[in-house]
């Protein structure tokens, strides 16, 4: 064994031990040391922290005397030729002060130790300065154009024999950010849903997150998804709205695109991710005081409205009603009539703050400004009211409780909730457990079926037809619906399939005024006006 393999085994064993005795704490002094000896071996390895007092007398001369005296002034300028000076003077705003600052770091371009302390300090002005800007200037982006150029003819300039700082060795990986579409190769890598190769490369240039390379990358596929199909488009969605949760700065101008795309889609099939996020960034889309977060179109905003109240229907239902699981009856007749809700608010007992419950907490969290407390001590009630043009409805969490129908044409209910109210009134936990009605103004209708209509259809009868409840009922039950109003004053429904469905979906119909034809194998009303709700 050679006196190399000696000391080679010889420190072999000694990192073992070394290692072994590690201590909590022991790895952050290991960093600090590593960091330390990176500087020492390889220089300038990160943007060059200058005071700021000292680039601002470097530009200061530079803009009364228009001549620069040796490197280091050349390099503060370098860095600060995108930051204002008092009275909103900027090199890079100015043709000739910024081509002469490029004609002097070109002087060093033999010279790649000292190239590379300049041209660090010009990419981090080209990545700082955004040409895109409404307050960019003609001239400050024409300038940036020159110092892109600049950039790219001179990045092979800045070899060296010795030690590659970690800044150019990444540069030299992408030399796409120097072109004329820097981020289209990264466009593919958002749709994979792993962008971690820009994420690294912009981290060790030390590119803000307010650069313009970066809002280019997050808008650039964003823009391209808008213009695919639509199927490739929801292929797409999850990752686009991953992308916007990394880069919060570009979340409300990248989600409004995506809202008003899909809002353009033939099947605006609910998607939950979106809901989702939309609604926790810019919270419920039909409260009032949250129409100023709500950027989108109109046509989008009602579209996530409407998805948002099935969700919490749903919600509602199935996690605090003893409704059967199999056939949720209540779930899928208020559901016809979702679109038509004009708003909807909960009151909660004690039990629906379940703290270990995710699922009640995802529900809480999608109904926020929606809830108010039963303020009494039974913990297992809860009521949903359900807000239309005409009426309020209110619905408690057990089947075998009374609805209650309130026409707002003989006023406000008394259980009517604003958000901050503790106390709803009617609604007393009380009230409901000794089966009084909750309000004089209301009427009461009982989850019980009759021989010739079942509860669904008494309720249809109350409520009435209207046009989008029946598109929703031809939706959900696969009939095909014809209206010749306009011609002969009917309206048509036409099943697949009559056994698939129990007597209570059919039973609906019947309380919209829709008789069955045998001839025509189908359901039929003759009418003239609507019944709106």
């Amino acid at each position: 064994m050679d006196v190399l393999d000696r000391l080679r085994k010889t420190l072999s064993n000694l990192n073992r031990v070394v290692l072994a005795k590690l201590r909590p704490g022991d790895a952050v002094q290991m960093l600090n040391e590593r960091t330390k000896l990176e500087e020492w071996i390889g220089g300038t390895t990160q943007v060059e922290d200058s005071k700021s007092g000292t680039i601002e007398e470097a530009l200061g001369a530079y803009r009364e005397n228009n001549y620069l005296k040796g490197l280091r002034q050349i390099r503060l300028v370098c860095y600060g030729c995108t930051q204002i000076l008092e009275g909103g003077y900027r090199v890079i705003d100015n043709r000739e002060p910024f081509e002469q600052l490029l004609l002097y770091a070109e002087r060093y371009g033999n010279r790649p130790a000292s190239l590379r302390k300049l041209y660090r300090g010009l990419l981090n002005a080209y990545f700082s300065y955004d040409p895109d800007s409404p307050n960019a200037s003609p001239s400050a982006r024409g300038n940036w154009e020159k110092l892109r150029e600049f950039l790219g003819k001179h990045r092979e300039l800045l070899g060296t024999r010795g030690y590659t700082p970690d800044w150019i060795a990444v540069l030299n990986r992408h030399p796409n950010l120097l072109g004329a579409d820097p981020c289209r190769p990264y466009e593919h890598l958002v749709f994979d849903g792993d962008w971690s190769e820009f994420e690294d490369m912009r981290v060790r240039l030390e590119i803000g997150a307010d650069s313009w390379l970066v809002r280019r990358m997050v808008m650039t596929p964003i823009e391209t998804a808008t213009s695919l199909s639509d199927a490739e488009f929801k292929e797409h969605l999850d990752s686009l709205l991953l992308l916007l949760h990394n880069y919060r700065l570009y979340t409300d101008t990248g989600l409004t695109i995506l809202l008003d795309r899909y809002a353009q889609c033939r099947n605006r099939k609910v998607s939950a991710p979106l809901r989702d996020f939309a609604v926790a960034r810019w919270g419920n889309p039909w409260l009032p005081e949250n129409s100023h977060q709500w950027q989108c179109s109109p046509e989008a905003r009602h579209m996530l409205a409407y998805w948002l109240k099935r969700h919490l229907l749903t919600g509602f239902f199935k996690l605090l009603c003893n409704d059967d699981k199999k056939l949720p009856r209540r779930l899928n007749f208020w559901k016809l009539y979702s679109e038509d809700l004009s708003g909807m608010y909960f009151a909660l007992g004690r039990d629906a703050f379940d703290d270990n419950n995710m699922e009640l907490y995802k529900f809480r969290r999608a109904a926020k400004g929606l809830i108010a407390k039963l303020g009494e001590d039974r913990h297992d009630v809860h009521a949903c009211i359900m807000q239309f043009e005409h009426h309020h409805v209110v619905e408690f969490n057990r089947d075998n409780n009374v609805a209650y129908l309130y026409d707002l044409k003989q006023g406000t209910p008394h259980f009517y909730l604003s958000k901050g109210w503790a106390e709803i009134g009617a609604l007393s936990a009380t009230s409901v457990s000794q089966g009084v009605d909750v309000s004089r103004q209301s009427k009461p209708l009982r989850h019980q079926d009759m021989p010739q209509l079942s509860w669904e259809g008494r309720f249809a009868q109350e409520l009435g037809a209207t046009d989008k409840a029946i598109r929703a009922f031809c939706r959900n039950y696969r009939c095909r619906y014809t209206d010749t109003r306009d011609k002969d004053g009917h309206q048509w429904i036409r099943p697949e399939d009559f056994a698939k469905y129990g007597a209570e979906v059919w039973s609906i119909l019947s309380g919209w005024g829709f008789k069955m034809s045998n001839e025509e194998n189908a359901f039929v009303r003759v009418s003239t006006l609507d019944i709106s709700l």
